[in-house]
């Protein structure tokens, strides 16, 4: 059986659920924002053995039967509506927090991917070192909350050719991707309210989007500079006529260079963003632990969906 931790927003979770239905894999889905009021827990050590746990509202799970997990959207674990003082409320959901971070970790399950390498790997910061000492190219790069540094960086680069971006982008908290021109240069004293990642500029022939499943890559290019704002095609994946991708490969020495990359973080998945230059530089700029590959099939055909569902069935009968 194949632990699916995500939720029913997770456009990604039903194609993956029907390919695995298609090719006979039985999964159970688990929505961690339901714990602890609808789904309950246990873990039982003892000098024999250890026992894995889930009470859902419809069955019980025994996480021993489970050979494989996907770690795709886990939501922050929900609060119990009988506690209503704030106090005893956040105090409740600490310790659910406690239990549970100790739980997913424990069990005996291999992960697509394990949680605590998805949380470390996200962080902007251990990518770039990372990626640079397997031998990727990345670009100049300043993570700064220091006025005084953001300066000192974009004059050296020059003004026009840094970009700004930050860590995180929602839709209730949109940021696109940014050249630093002289109004941002202004307000560069905001810097000190939060961190922000300053980036020289990489011209590109294409953006390309890697999606490594696996030992599995599907390399798309995204001709971003077709586009009318040509630094982030985000903004233009739900327009008319969205954004052309086609396939494409990479040099062997790309390649080598992600999958040790993905290994170096303990990954089985990422959803790689680099940027090809003009000059055919391959330019490393970030990976997605836990990326979305969606749009990416839909335009190209690459069949993303069947190899997760193949790389967990696999997984799992290993």
């Amino acid at each position: 059986m194949i632990l699916l931790v995500s939720h029913d927003d997770d456009d990604h979770l039903a194609p993956v659920r029907s390919e695995l239905d298609r090719i006979g894999s039985e999964a159970v889905v688990v929505d961690t924002s339901r714990i602890p009021a609808e789904i309950a827990m246990s873990a039982g050590h003892s000098p024999s053995g250890d026992s894995w746990q889930l009470r859902l509202p419809d069955r019980r799970i025994d996480l021993a039967e489970c050979g494989s997990g996907w770690w795709r959207r886990a939501l922050p674990n929900g609060r119990a509506p009988e506690i209503v003082d704030p106090d005893e409320s956040s105090w409740a959901l600490n310790e659910t927090y406690e239990a549970m971070t100790g739980f997913w970790e424990a069990l005996p399950i291999t992960w697509v991917s394990p949680p605590r390498a998805i949380e470390t790997s996200m962080m902007k910061t251990w990518q770039l070192p990372t990626a640079r000492s397997v031998g990727l190219d990345v670009p100049a790069t300043l993570v700064t909350s220091d006025p005084d540094d953001a300066r000192e960086f974009i004059d050296r680069v020059g003004l026009g050719r840094v970009i700004c971006k930050a860590f995180s982008a929602t839709l209730d908290h949109w940021r696109e991707t940014r050249m630093v021109g002289a109004p941002e240069y202004a307000l560069l004293d905001a810097v000190a309210l939060a961190p922000v990642i300053f980036q020289e500029f990489v011209p590109a022939e294409v953006d390309l989007r890697v999606t490594v499943v696996g030992e599995e890559v599907f390399a798309a290019a995204i001709h971003s500079q077709e586009l009318p704002y040509t630094l982030d095609f985000r903004l233009f994946l739900d327009a008319p006529g969205g954004v052309r991708m086609t396939p494409t490969t990479l040099p062997d020495d790309v390649v080598e260079g992600l999958l040790r990359l993905l290994k170096r973080a303990g990954l089985r998945y990422g959803a790689i963003d680099l940027r090809r230059t003009p000059d055919g530089r391959h330019v490393f700029l970030e990976v997605n632990p836990a990326g979305q590959w969606l749009f990416v099939e839909e335009v190209t055909g690459q069949p993303i969906t069947a190899a997760m569902a193949r790389l967990l069935t696999d997984l799992d009968e290993t």
